[in-house]
C-alpha cells in the first residue's frame, strides 16, 4: 500500500509543482514523499512495542531519531542545503526511527498470511486508519494551500517554526500515548479507576507540556537566532504561537487515546474529521489576512477542541469539564508565573546566549519551587520515582 502511495504521489509531484507556482517542488516531493515507503517497514514493528508497553524502547527510539535529526537538520542548513535541510531532516527521521524499532522488536515478517484477525478488527481499525490518513493529508494539503497563497520565503518561515513545534510537542504525545492506550484499554471495566489513571496521566502531560511548549515559545527569539541563524528570524512570531497550540496537542491526544480505549474509533474519526474541516476552512476564509491571523484561528480552534474531545469523553465516562480544567490550568498559571519571573531576570541582558541561559534557569527553577511550594502531588510522585531510580543505580 505505502508503494502504490508513493507512486501515486510521484506521479502528482509535477501537478503539485504547477499548482504552488514552484517548479523545483517536482524533485523535492519526489524524494520527500519517500518517507511514506520508508515509515511502511516500521508501522508492525512499532505496533509491537506499542501493544507490549515497551515504552523504554519506543521513547528512546523517537528520542534518538528526533535529536539525530535535529542535527542533519541543522548542518545540513548550516551548509547552505537551504529548504533540502527539512527534506534531509525528515527523511533521517524516518530511517532512524524504523530502523529502532527494528531493532528493539523482536518479531519478524513471515510469509504466513492470516486474513481472519484482520476481517476481525476490520471495522474499528479501519476507521483509525482512516483518521491518521486525514491527519496526514491535511498536513500535506496545509503545506500545499500555503505555498499557493503565499510567497515561498514566507512558507520556509512558517515550515521552520511548524518543524521545531512539532518535534516538541510529538516527543511529549508519543511519551504518554505509549503508555496510554494499552493501560486505559487495560481497566476498560472498572469505570472509576480509569477516570482516576486518565486524570493522573492529564495531570502528568500537564505537568510537562506547559513549560516545555510555553517555554519554546518564550525563548524563541534568541532559540532561532543562535540554532538556525538570523536570516531564520521572521519565523519566530510563527514560532511563539503554533507553540501554543503544541501545548494543548499532547492533552488533546490523551482524550483521543480515551476514546480509542472504550472502543469508539467512530468518535474519534469525526472528532478529528471535524476539527480538520474547520481548520481547512479557516485557511481558505482567512489567508488574505496572512499567516499570522491565520495561525491565531488555527490556535484558537486547538482550544475549542479540547473542550469538544472533553464533551466526547464525558458522555463515555464520568468526567466533568471542570474536573478537565482542574487538572491542566495550575500548571497553566504556575508556568506563566515562572515565565514572567524569567523575563524580569533576563529583561537586562542582551547577548543572545546569556539571554537564553538565564530564562531557561530561572524559569526552571521558579517552576520546581512554585510546584514544591502548592505542594502539587503529581509533582512530588514524579520525583519520588527519579530519587527511587537513583537509589537503585548500581555503584561501580
Amino acid at each position: 500500500m505505502s508503494l502504490t502511495i508513493y507512486l501515486l504521489l510521484f506521479v502528482s509531484s509535477p501537478l503539485i509543482a504547477e499548482f504552488n507556482h514552484t517548479p523545483e517542488l517536482t524533485t523535492l516531493g519526489r524524494v520527500i514523499f519517500l518517507g511514506f515507503f520508508i515509515s511502511s517497514f516500521g508501522t508492525a514493528h512499532a505496533a509491537y512495542l506499542f501493544r507490549h508497553l515497551m515504552v523504554k524502547e519506543k521513547t528512546s527510539s523517537q528520542v534518538v531519531a528526533s535529536l539525530l535529526s535535529g542535527i542533519t537538520g541543522l548542518s545540513a542548513a548550516f551548509l547552505d542545503f537551504g529548504y533540502w535541510s527539512l527534506v534531509v531532516m525528515d527523511l533521517t527521521y524516518k530511517i532512524t526511527y524504523t530502523s529502532l524499532v527494528w531493532h528493539y522488536s523482536p518479531w519478524r515478517p513471515s510469509m504466513q498470511i492470516q486474513l481472519k484477525p484482520a476481517f476481525r478488527m476490520f471495522g474499528f481499525s479501519s476507521r483509525i486508519l482512516l483518521t491518521n490518513l486525514l491527519n496526514t493529508v491535511n498536513n500535506q494539503l496545509l503545506q500545499s494551500i500555503l505555498g499557493h497563497f503565499y510567497v515561498q520565503s514566507q512558507v520556509g518561515q512558517y515550515s521552520q517554526a511548524n518543524k521545531w513545534t512539532t518535534m516538541g510537542s510529538s516527543l511529549l504525545t508519543g511519551m504518554v500515548g505509549n503508555v496510554a492506550q494499552p493501560v486505559l484499554s487495560s481497566v476498560n471495566e472498572e469505570k472509576d479507576r480509569q477516570v482516576r489513571i486518565f486524570r493522573k496521566m492529564l495531570r502528568f502531560t500537564a505537568l510537562f507540556a506547559m513549560p516545555s511548549l510555553l517555554g519554546l515559545s518564550f525563548v524563541a527569539p534568541e532559540f532561532i537566532y543562535l540554532t538556525i541563524g538570523e536570516k531564520w528570524m521572521p519565523c519566530v512570531p510563527y514560532l511563539q504561537i503554533l507553540c501554543v497550540a503544541g501545548a494543548i496537542l499532547p492533552i488533546n491526544q490523551m482524550f483521543s487515546n480515551l476514546l480509542i480505549s472504550k472502543g469508539h474509533s467512530d468518535s474519534y474519526l469525526i472528532g478529528t474529521g471535524t476539527f480538520l474541516a474547520c481548520q481547512l476552512t479557516a485557511v481558505l476564509l482567512l489567508y488574505p489576512y496572512g499567516i499570522q491571523p491565520l495561525l491565531y484561528t488555527i490556535t484558537a480552534l486547538n482550544l475549542l477542541w479540547l473542550a469538544i474531545w472533553q464533551w466526547l469523553a464525558q458522555r463515555l465516562v464520568k468526567l466533568s469539564l471542570w474536573q478537565t480544567l482542574k487538572d491542566i490550568l495550575p500548571f497553566t498559571v504556575l508556568t506563566l508565573t515562572a515565565l514572567f519571573a524569567a523575563y524580569w531576570a533576563a529583561l537586562p541582558l542582551e547577548h543572545p546566549l546569556l539571554k537564553i541561559s538565564v530564562k531557561i534557569f530561572t524559569t526552571g527553577i521558579a517552576y520546581a519551587t512554585l510546584l514544591q511550594l502548592c505542594h502539587v502531588q503529581i509533582w512530588r510522585e514524579c520525583l519520588d520515582f527519579l530519587l527511587e531510580k537513583i537509589r537503585r543505580k548500581p555503584r561501580l
